[in-house]
């Protein structure tokens, strides 16, 4: 599981979905929900978490996509056997790990030290709070 600090900058809610535009190392992401989190509100710290799985790959990305997020990032390590290669990137917001088929790592020529673009939908970005333990007698 990917997991990313980040602070909420935007919400914007509709009838039907609610955006969220969160920062993390000068990078945003759109992230999509179903409906507000009630305990949400702009300037939260959250955590994102999104599986590896969920982390499509690019090297060449031209054109418009209806992928929300598209990042640049820099392949550091392979895991690679024969049906499955498991990428570790680094981008602005820190290390993502990606999980792709081995036919899709060939296709795309990827190797370490690569640049690329990581492709992540908004509605794969889960959201929480992040917790802060009360001192004893604070309250």
């Amino acid at each position: 599981m990917n997991k990313i600090i980040a602070e909420v900058q935007e919400i914007n809610e509709t009838e039907i979905v609610t955006y969220i535009h969160v920062n993390s190392g000068d990078t945003v992401l759109h992230l999509t929900k179903s409906k507000k989190p009630a305990w949400l509100h702009v300037g939260d710290k959250v955590s994102c978490s999104f599986q590896e799985g969920a982390v499509c790959m690019s090297k060449d990305c031209p054109g418009k996509l209806s992928i929300e997020n598209i990042l640049p990032v820099q392949l550091k390590n392979v895991r690679k056997c024969d049906s499955l290669c498991e990428l570790t990137l680094e981008s602005k917001m820190g290390k993502i790990v990606s999980l792709i088929t081995a036919n899709a790592y060939d296709d795309l020529e990827l190797h370490e030290g690569c640049e690329a673009m990581v492709l992540l939908r908004g509605v794969d970005i889960s959201l929480d709070p992040i917790l802060v333990p009360m001192k004893a007698g604070s309250f």
